[in-house]
């Protein structure tokens, strides 16, 4: 079946509950991201009773990226095989009880190895949400669902940032991991009762042959394309200055800002309401811009290019700022703009291939995701190097200049 084919049957089709499907993609993502952000948040605290070094809380938050990284790149076989519902069934399961066991570590070494296990049962959940936004909507409503379930990266990451530093200050640092890994068992229930693969009016001829089709994913097609490619760099660079920000914000903000750990609930969450502000932004305007110039690189690559600039441009400002508070404030407008952007990653693979969004998701978003290793890791060794994070600063406003310029000039979503 081609992908028009395949695309006419999906509109075609009684789709009243895609939207309670993008609902609960939204949801797993608020959850994933409030998993990740957990660690970040209490490192101050993990740092002092475990006694690490900066470099080694680092190597420790990298161990998230190496384990999902792996399974990103194979997410979309697994999904092939699976489907995207029993996929996240079992993912889920994994990570929840990946993530309570945390609370049980005893130092740096059963730290890093349940950090990499946990990364490794995440790394399937965006590849599979992208597969159910391919097969349940139209090409027209692509960038508003992946705006959606992005919106639930920096949610997530705003939601736990006071729920996990009342959690540590009253019960201890154990317990926001465990909380964190009750809820991710909710969720599977959720997905068992209310999620299916393909929406109940595609035939059962169009099910079968569109699985066909999606098991036979064009990998050769995927993996020399430039498009994916150019996108998974510029979704590197963005989600580089996510991982930098979830997992060494607040050790800045009490390290070298000297903020009292109590205040990071407040102004360590200010960037992630603005990252939540640009991600519900960025899939209506994404379309809206597709929809009036009829170009997919104007609504997608263009559009997601000019925000990397700009937010490397405004990272920038806080190498040569002193106050804390209008650094806190240009991260913030930083990370609106970065997210505005963010959501569009996820759309392009989709745009790209959508008879096999989950394959080609897979690629772009395991690229992308190589930045929760390079993030925390040399962030970490430069911060432990130099004493300051100068430096780290000075890397993450580079990045998304230079890749936003690459996605400008040669990313082109029609082709895969």
């Amino acid at each position: 079946m081609s992908a028009a084919d395949y695309s006419t049957q999906v509109v075609g089709a009684k789709q009243r509950n895609r939207w309670t499907v993008a609902w609960l993609l939204f949801a797993i993502t608020v959850i994933n991201y409030a998993d990740r952000g957990v660690l970040g948040v209490v490192a101050p605290v993990l740092i002092k009773t475990f006694g690490l070094s900066i470099k080694q809380f680092g190597i420790i938050a990298s161990g998230f990226g190496w384990g999902y990284v792996l399974m990103v790149f194979l997410g979309g076989g697994v999904v092939s095989l699976l489907g995207p519902k029993k996929t996240f069934i079992y993912s889920s399961v994994l990570w929840s009880f990946a993530i309570m066991l945390v609370g049980a570590a005893s130092g740096f070494a059963s730290l890093l190895g349940l950090r990499i296990l946990f990364g490794a049962s995440e790394g399937v959940a965006f590849p599979s949400g992208s597969q159910l936004i391919g097969n349940w909507f139209p090409d027209k409503e692509h960038g508003r669902a992946a705006c959606l379930m992005g919106a639930g990266i920096p949610l997530g990451s705003l939601i736990i940032i006071p729920i996990a530093v009342w959690l540590t200050s009253a019960y201890g640092w154990q317990a926001p991991f465990i909380l964190l890994g009750v809820v991710g068992l909710f969720w599977a229930i959720l997905c068992k009762v209310f999620i299916s693969n393909k929406p109940a009016g595609v035939s059962p001829q169009s099910i079968d042959a569109s699985a066909a089709n999606t098991t036979r994913a064009p990998w050769g097609r995927i993996l020399g394309s430039k498009t994916l490619w150019l996108t998974g760099l510029a979704f590197f660079s963005s989600a580089y200055v996510l991982y930098f920000l979830l997992n060494f914000l607040p050790t800045y903000l009490v390290r070298e800002r000297h903020m009292e750990f109590s205040h990071i609930a407040y102004f360590g969450s200010l960037p992630w309401i603005f990252m939540t502000i640009g991600a519900l932004l960025s899939g209506p305007i994404s379309d809206f811009v597709y929809k009036k110039t009829g170009s997919l690189r104007w609504g997608r690559s263009y559009l997601a290019g000019i925000c990397l600039v700009l937010t490397g441009l405004i990272i920038s400002l806080t190498l040569f700022v002193t106050n804390t508070y209008l650094i806190v404030i240009l991260i913030s407008i930083a990370s609106l703009i970065n997210f505005t952007a963010n959501p569009i990653f996820f759309a392009i693979p989709i745009d790209a291939c959508p008879e096999s969004g989950g394959a080609a998701s897979s690629l772009t978003t395991g690229i992308g995701s190589l930045a929760g290793i390079f993030a925390p890791l040399l962030t970490g060794f430069i911060v432990n190097a130099t004493g300051t994070f100068y430096l780290a600063f000075m890397l993450v406003s580079v990045l998304p200049i230079v890749f936003g310029v690459l996605l400008i000039v040669a990313c082109d979503p029609r082709k895969l």
